[in-house]
Parts: structure tokens; sequence; C-alpha cells
């Protein structure tokens, strides 16, 4: 209740309407049923982030701001936005994925939201650091990162520019590509799976000054501020 959609979010869901009569890829080649199909979609989000969109207390934000978190801009503009569990914070991510996705979705809907350049850069860059994530890991990352695409894919739709997936390894880089199969055809042309650090094609995309020392360039790595309170919520749609 007290949605009020822009113009850009309109477009957005059409976009996602046109992709499921058209083998996943999205255009702007749109009927009248796809017009009605936005709608029914539009309405469906709104359920979700009134029902069941992720809220988050200052501890569990707190916990992640050093694995999930914001890291400046690409060349274009486009927020870039950081996973990356590690070995020494493995009590914090690796006991209960869901807390992982929460912090994910919650930064999109809100810093990550509110870092876009209106009519320049209206998607985001996600980098994602598996170099911590081991074989051990893989029955509860699949249905994990399985469920996060989804959500992504059905409520932020065309908001996700290019994910550069690093530190993969060949075990990893397999079970990606096996979550990618059941994405649509759109969002795996998005995805670029490395076994180890970026390729040279990186430095098309980031200024090694904003890019840090850990992924090949010369920045240092960012993270959350801790915030103060007894819980936060993602904040409405506003015009």
């Amino acid at each position: 209740a007290g949605n009020t959609w822009t113009r850009g979010d309109l477009l957005r869901f059409l976009h996602l309407a046109v992709s499921y009569r058209n083998d996943g890829n999205s255009g702007s080649d749109f009927n009248e049923e796809d017009i009605a199909l936005a709608k029914d979609l539009l309405l469906k989000s709104r359920d979700w982030r009134e029902k069941s969109r992720p809220t988050w207390t200052p501890e569990i934000r707190n916990a992640f701001k050093d694995i999930v978190f914001l890291q400046g801009r690409d060349k274009c503009g486009s927020p870039v936005g950081v996973v990356r569990p590690q070995e020494s914070n493995r009590d914090t991510w690796a006991v209960d994925l869901n807390n992982l996705n929460k912090a994910i979705l919650a930064l999109v809907d809100t810093g990550i939201s509110n870092a876009y350049l209106p009519g320049v850069a209206e998607q985001c860059i996600w980098i994602i650091d598996l170099h911590a994530i081991g074989i051990m890991d893989l029955p509860q990352l699949v249905p994990s990162l399985q469920h996060l695409v989804s959500q992504l894919s059905v409520n932020f739709p065309s908001r996700a520019g290019t994910f550069f997936i690093i530190n993969a390894g060949w075990a990893l880089s397999a079970a990606v590509n096996a979550v990618m199969l059941f994405a649509m055809a759109e969002t795996r042309q998005k995805v670029q799976v490395f076994s180890g650090l970026f390729n040279d094609a990186a430095k098309d995309r980031f200024d090694v000054e904003m890019l840090p020392v850990e992924f090949g360039g010369e920045g240092f790595m960012g993270s959350l501020e801790e915030v103060n309170g007894t819980e936060e919520k993602p904040p409405q749609e506003q015009q």
C-alpha cells in the first residue's frame, strides 16, 4: 500500500514481461498482453515487498558490513557492489546463507538504489569473490544462489549489469554455471566467471585506482558504516 512507481520501474517490469515470451530476452517490441503481465508482475512484486521483503537488525547489517558493501563506481558511473565472504568471518556467513542473501538484497534496495545516476547509470555491477568458498559449502550454496537469482530477477528487473564472479576455481565455476542454466537467457549473458582474478578485460570496466589491490587494482577494499537502532527496513518506492 502506498507504493509510488516511477516510469523507470514500469519500463523495467515491462521488459521483464517481454522476456517471458521471448526466450528470456527483453525488448521494446511489447503488446497489450505484455502490458497486462507487467501490471500483474508489479502487483506481485509490491506484495513481496510489503510481506516478504528482507528486513534486518543492526546486528545482522553490521555483521555483514565487511562482507557485502559498495565499492565506488565503474567507468560508466554504475555503482559497484561487492560480496566477499572470508575465512576469518566464516562463523558469520556460513551458518545461514539466508542472512547473506538478506544482506545482499538489503544493499540492493538501499545503498545501491540510492547510488544510481538517473538516466545515466541505473544498473549496478557486482563483484562476487568466492576465494573462501569450498567444496563443502556447495550443498548450501547452490540452493541459496538459485533463490537469490530468482528474487533479483523478479523483484529488481533490469537493475543488474554484469556479475563478475572471481576466484571460483573449477568446482565452483561448474556450480555457478549449473545455477545459471535455470536463469533467464539475458541474466546468463550478464555473468562472467573467472577461476582466478579478473583478466585484462576488467581494465576496460574499472579504474585501477578504484579496484582494490585484492582484485588486481590499486585501491582499498571498502565496507559499510555501522548503523544504530532496533531495525532497518528498505524504504518505499519514491517518485
